[in-house]
């Protein structure tokens, strides 16, 4: 069976990582010989890993500019050597003599610069794109000529929605070979783990939301948590349960200052999100901007109704509103969205229903064997 390369930053928490590890563990199911290499040695989800896949940590050549904080995290994830290095150094430092068939940059940045730089005429090289490559632009400013250059290295580009296939399109171009295909969810060991017992004891209310995130601003807590407070203050007792990883400093004091202590719960680090997300009444999405987001696909499969600000992914996910509420993209949006479902309860349970019709959108068969003819035709 065909050997497959994967080049991703890190396993530490988040969605394009999840997504990784399910596609690996599923291709490993199905007979194929599958890497993982990561450049930074951060692995929250070891445990989650099918033995059969070799995972690989190769440490940042050392120099003087790896020494210099300034020159390090200037530029995001490439150190100054990466930086400066052509992608035939950085694959044959990072990936040496080994061959596989199959090589893909599972994430942006380092992982781009070095699948690129592959010489073996036989390996199929492909790209993820799990992200707004426009915003990325702005957020990260970097080279985007060289970008161009090294996505123009790749047989295919795989873009986890639309919307980040168009705006691949109108940030690289439209002369690379670019298709969507949706991420893969494991849904029943999604649906096992929903039924194992909560580890912490999260506050309760009349109505009881989760938000599954990082812990960076991006998430839009901060705007969800100004949202709730203020629609206590008018006799509307919602909760929620905040899950995730990051800096938590900054949450912790927002709390404070909102004085939200009794109603809003922070669970760091959970491996296992998925019995907060059965067991709320509402899952929201507050973000700011989304490639995908995997909880709301989550929450769907676990018949938990969504509220999501009205961004890229959750749009495709939510079909424009037809299976979970669109709010706009504001607090204020957030305000009324959540005003209208506590208000009208018969509208939360009209979403509920609309879940079971949207596991056609998650098949998991159809997306993967997706993948695997990409394989089978390179």
């Amino acid at each position: 069976m065909k050997k497959v390369l994967f080049v991703i930053q890190s396993l530490h928490v988040g969605g394009a990582e999840r997504e990784q590890i399910t596609l690996a563990n599923a291709l490993a199911n199905k007979g194929y010989n599958v890497t993982i290499l990561m450049v930074t040695p951060l692995n929250d989800y070891k445990n989650e890993l099918d033995s059969r896949i070799k995972l690989i940590y190769k440490a940042p050549d050392r120099h003087i500019g790896n020494k210099i904080p300034y020159i390090r995290y200037k530029y995001y994830d490439d150190c100054m050597w990466e930086l400066r290095a052509t992608p035939e150094q950085l694959h044959r430092y990072y990936v040496g003599r080994k061959k596989y068939d199959v090589e893909i940059a599972f994430f942006h940045g380092l992982a781009v610069k070095i699948v690129a730089g592959s010489k073996n005429k036989n390996a199929l090289k492909l790209a993820w794109i799990h992200h707004d490559l426009q915003r990325l632009a702005v957020v990260m400013p970097k080279d985007w000529d060289e970008l161009r250059r090294l996505y123009h290295r790749y047989d295919k580009i795989v873009c986890v929605s639309e919307f980040a296939k168009n705006s691949f399109i109108e940030t690289i171009g439209s002369d690379c070979s670019v298709s969507t295909i949706y991420n893969l969810l494991p849904i029943a060991e999604i649906k096992e783990k929903a039924e194992q017992k909560p580890e912490r004891t999260v506050k309760r209310a009349a109505l009881n939301l989760v938000l599954v995130a990082r812990f960076n601003k991006t998430k839009g807590y901060g705007r969800l948590f100004r949202a709730i407070a203020n629609l206590r203050k008018t006799g509307r007792f919602i909760s929620l349960a905040y899950i995730g990883a990051g800096k938590r400093a900054p949450i912790d004091e927002l709390i404070e200052e909102l004085k939200a202590e009794d109603y809003i719960s922070v669970i760091e680090g959970k491996d296992n999100p998925y019995p907060y997300i059965k067991n709320a009444d509402l899952l929201v999405c507050a973000s700011f901007t989304e490639g995908y987001n995997l909880t709301v696909a989550e929450a769907l499969v676990l018949g938990t109704p969504v509220l999501s600000t009205d961004c890229e992914g959750p749009r495709e996910i939510l079909d424009n509103g037809k299976y979970g509420m669109l709010v706009e993209n504001s607090e204020q949006g957030l305000y009324d969205g959540l005003l209208r479902l506590y208000d009208n309860p018969h509208l939360l349970e009209g979403y509920k229903k609309m879940t079971a019709e949207r596991m056609d959108f998650f098949d998991e068969e159809r997306i993967l064997g997706q993948i695997t003819a990409l394989f089978e035709k390179g």
